[in-house]
């Protein structure tokens, strides 16, 4: 199994965050299970749990990794393609676009709550330009991830999650735009 999936399809990131879906990757992040294990745990019938493993099947982010025989019947066991999937929100897809942004408003939401004032609008642009920047930065090493996925394989998921935030930091600290973007937003956000 692949240590990190770069997603860049708008059509499949889309199929991941419908909210089944979603939670059958959560649940599937640590081990193998059924069609039925998964019906159980998410309280849906079993054929809706084999609609959105079909969907999640076709877009290859999980597959059959073993089968068992239970009396006359063949249960498969399914799992993900990859420890880690990254996705960019940030790809030029409109409906992708609505939804990136929609949950930065919430964000705005939480400042406020803390005391902050600030033009929402002045601050949403500015957080979505940083956010796009940081995605672009996250693709270029998650894809240099997958490269180099042999020299990785002792590192945990967890630690290759992290290497990804440092090394885009870094990558962010060097790129001019991102910095005056990280200093507009310190003079928007302050109290």
């Amino acid at each position: 199994m692949a240590k990190v999936k770069v997603i860049t399809d708008p059509e499949v990131i889309k199929l991941m965050l419908e909210d089944t879906r979603r939670k059958i990757l959560g649940l599937l992040r640590n081990k193998e299970m059924t069609i039925s294990q998964l019906s159980e745990i998410l309280g849906k019938t079993p054929q809706t749990i084999y609609h959105h493993i079909e969907k999640l099947k076709e877009a290859g982010l999980v597959e059959v990794k073993r089968t068992e025989m239970k009396g006359n019947l063949v249960e498969k066991y399914y799992g993900r393609t990859a420890d880690a999937f990254y996705i960019n929100l940030y790809l030029g897809d409109e409906e992708l676009r609505y939804f990136a942004r929609s949950r930065l408003k919430t964000k705005l939401e939480v400042f406020k709550a803390l005391g902050y004032e600030f033009d929402d609008e002045e601050l949403l642009n500015t957080m979505d330009e940083l956010l796009k920047k940081e995605h672009e930065f996250k693709t270029e090493i998650s894809r240099e991830i997958e490269e180099n996925e042999d020299r990785l394989r002792d590192f945990s998921n967890e630690d290759i999650i992290h290497a990804i935030e440092w090394l885009a930091m870094a990558r962010m600290g060097r790129d001019e735009e991102a910095m005056e973007l990280l200093k507009r937003l310190g003079k928007i956000l302050k109290k």
